[in-house]
């Protein structure tokens, strides 16, 4: 339950970061459906966010309390990692309380808010690659994957090629930064989360990795 609704988190805010990028570029589709999925789907991350944490808590392995899931980075087992996940549930949570029901803000200080969804996924992604028991679980790997290329792809197909137009320099720095992100985070997967020790190097109390 933990794993899974972690996982089902990240596909649901990746659903919601691309909706974000694609629908002002979707000009065939109703905007108010796009915008009705978009905001339907950033409130269905709520609850399975909320069932990740309580079902992390309850689990005995890692002996989480309330404090590790609502402070980042002072939990005891795999601290930086753990840390990413809560940072952004609050960057999450700061979204969609300037969002919904009715956007609360200058458009100018929303939109860099909502930027900041970008970190928030990012953040999750390497939270779910990097923390849990079964970081080298062939599914999970190829649903982060699936995550990876659906933000990447739309990125690049929607966002960057309406921003050259433009503004073509900083639009190509963008794509350029967001490619090497994508290459630099695989290489990261490769040499940390999937080899033998990583849970030590992690920062996985020596009496858990005894125990497992």
């Amino acid at each position: 339950m933990d794993r899974s609704s972690g996982e089902v988190t990240l596909l649901l805010l990746t659903a919601v970061v691309v909706l974000g990028i694609s629908r002002t570029s979707l000009p065939r589709v109703n905007p108010v459906v796009i915008e009705g999925v978009h905001t339907n789907l950033a409130l269905l991350v709520v609850p399975f966010a909320v069932i990740h944490v309580v079902t992390a808590i309850i689990d005995p392995f890692a002996r989480l309390g309330l404090l590790d899931a609502v402070v980042p980075f002072v939990s005891a087992y795999r601290p930086w990692w753990l840390g990413l996940g809560v940072v952004s549930a609050y960057l999450y949570i700061a979204v969609v309380v300037s969002s919904w029901p009715a956007r609360r803000l200058r458009r100018s200080a929303w939109l860099w808010i909502h930027r900041s969804m970008y970190v928030a996924w990012g953040a999750a992604l390497i939270h779910s690659l990097a923390t849990g028991s079964d970081a080298r679980n062939t599914i999970f790997l190829l649903l982060d994957l699936v995550a990876v290329v659906g933000v990447l792809v739309s990125f690049l197909a929607w966002r960057v090629a309406e921003g050259m137009a433009s503004r073509p320099q900083l639009w190509t720095g963008l794509a350029t930064i967001a490619v090497i992100a994508a290459l630099g985070l695989g290489v990261w997967v490769v040499n940390g989360p999937l080899q033998p020790g990583w849970a030590a190097a992690s920062g996985t109390p020596p009496e858990l990795q005894r125990s497992r």
